[in-house]
C-alpha cells in the first residue's frame, strides 16, 4: 500500500508535525511504501526547510507542494492514503482530500472542525473528552494508547527518583521565536543545579545561547532526547508531545505553555498529576519561577508520585496500534496509475 503524510515544519510552525509522524512513518514503512509530502515558498523566507531536511535525514522521499496550491497540488499525488498532521487545513481541505485519495487520515489537535475523513487521531490525552463532528463510518483513534513514541522509548524501565535532584533537562521545543530558553537559563544561572539544555534545530541563528554555557549550563546540539531524560532528574519543559517521552521516561516536570495548541495537554496532565503546569512563558517571572523550582526539587513524595503516574499512562506502543489500524485498508494500489503525468508538475526531492 502506498502511504502519503503531509506534515510541515520550520522556524515559525515548529518540528512537532514533523517528529511525531516521523514516529509512525517509521512504524508503517516496515509494510508499506511511505513518502511524505511537505509545503514549499519562497527560498528567501525558507521557512520548511529544517523539516524537510529532518524527514529527508530519515531515509524517507519528499514530493514538494507549493505554499499557496496545496489542493491545486495534491490532486496530482498518487497514494491509497493520504495522512494529513497540519493546521493548515479547514472543512473544504477535508472534503476535496477526500474526494482525491482513496482513504485519508488527519492528526488532530485542536478539535475545530466537521471532519469528512476516514481516520481521526488525536493523541492527547484530553482527546478522549472532545465529541467529534465526523462521519458515521469515521474511526476515531484517539487518547493516550495512540500516543506516536520513538522506537527508543518502548519498554522503558520505572525511573529512579532522587531525593536530592542534580540534573536538570530545559526543552522548549523545536524551535524558540520567542526566546524562552535564554529567559529560564537568566532564572536559573545561579543555582547550584547542572542544567542540560536542548537546542532544537528551529532555534535562532544568532547563538544567544552560547552566552549561557558554564561549568552547569551545558548545550545539546542534534540532541538525543532519550539519553538526556534518562540522565536527568527533573525536566523544565514546553507543553508539546514532549511532555509524552518525559512522561514515558517517568521524569517528573514543570511544564510552561508556548503555543495555544498546548493548553489542554497542560491542564488535563496536571489535573492527573503527571506534570505541574506552571503556566504560559510570558505570565513567568523570576522570582515565582525560582519558587516553583525549588519547591518542586524538595519535594521527593510529589516527584516520586508524578512520575510512577505518568510511566503507568503511557506504554509506548502508540504507533504500532496506529499502523495496525491504518493497515486495515485492504487494498493494494487504488490510486489511478493510468495517469501517468500526474508526477509531472511536483518536485521530489
Amino acid at each position: 500500500m502506498k502511504i502519503a503524510i503531509r506534515a510541515d515544519g520550520g522556524a515559525d510552525i515548529g518540528m512537532g508535525h514533523i517528529m511525531r509522524t516521523l514516529a509512525l512513518a517509521k512504524e508503517i514503512a516496515k509494510f508499506h511504501d511511505v513518502f511524505y509530502i511537505c509545503r514549499v515558498d519562497n527560498p528567501l523566507t525558507d521557512r520548511y526547510s529544517n523539516g524537510i531536511e529532518k524527514v529527508k535525514s530519515q531515509g524517507f522521499r519528499v514530493k514538494t507542494i507549493g505554499e499557496d496550491s496545496v489542493l491545486l497540488d495534491l490532486k496530482n499525488i498518487e497514494a491509497d492514503l493520504l495522512v494529513t498532521d497540519s493546521y493548515d487545513v479547514d472543512e473544504n481541505y477535508f472534503n476535496e482530500t477526500k474526494r482525491m485519495f482513496y482513504k485519508t487520515a488527519y492528526i488532530d489537535d485542536m478539535n475545530f472542525y466537521n471532519f469528512n475523513v476516514d481516520f481521526l487521531i488525536n493523541q492527547n490525552l484530553h482527546a478522549i473528552d472532545f465529541k467529534y463532528k465526523v462521519n458515521n463510518d469515521t474511526r476515531l483513534l484517539v487518547g493516550a494508547q495512540y500516543i506516536m513514541l520513538r522506537d527508543e522509548f518502548k519498554n522503558i524501565s520505572k525511573k529512579y527518583i532522587k531525593e536530592e535532584p542534580q540534573n536538570i533537562m530545559i526543552t522548549v521545543g523545536g524551535s524558540d521565536p520567542h526566546y524562552i530558553t535564554e529567559q529560564i537559563l537568566d532564572y536559573v544561572k545561579l543555582l547550584d543545579y547542572n542544567f542540560h539544555v536542548v537546542v532544537g534545530p528551529s532555534f535562532p541563528k544568532d547563538n544567544s545561547l552560547k552566552s549561557h554555557e558554564s561549568e552547569k549550563i551545558r548545550l545539546y546540539y542534534n540532541a538525543n532526547m532519550y539519553e538526556i531524560m534518562k540522565k536527568c532528574d527533573i525536566a523544565i519543559s514546553a507543553c508539546g508531545s514532549t511532555l509524552y517521552e518525559l512522561a514515558d521516561c517517568g521524569v517528573p516536570t514543570l511544564g510552561t505553555i508556548v503555543a495555544d495548541n498546548q493548553q489542554g495537554i497542560a491542564n488535563k496532565m496536571n489535573e492527573l498529576g503527571m506534570i505541574k503546569n506552571i503556566g504560559w512563558y510570558n505570565t513567568l517571572v523570576k522570582d515565582k519561577f525560582i519558587e516553583a523550582l525549588t519547591e518542586f526539587c524538595s519535594n521527593f513524595t510529589l516527584r516520586s508520585e508524578m512520575s510512577r503516574k505518568a510511566q503507568n499512562s503511557i506504554d509506548g506502543n502508540g504507533v504500532e496500534r496506529l499502523a495496525r489500524e491504518l493497515s486495515t485498508l485492504g487494498v493494494q494500489n487504488h490510486y489511478l496509475s493510468s495517469d501517468k503525468n500526474r508526477y509531472s508538475k511536483q518536485g521530489e526531492c
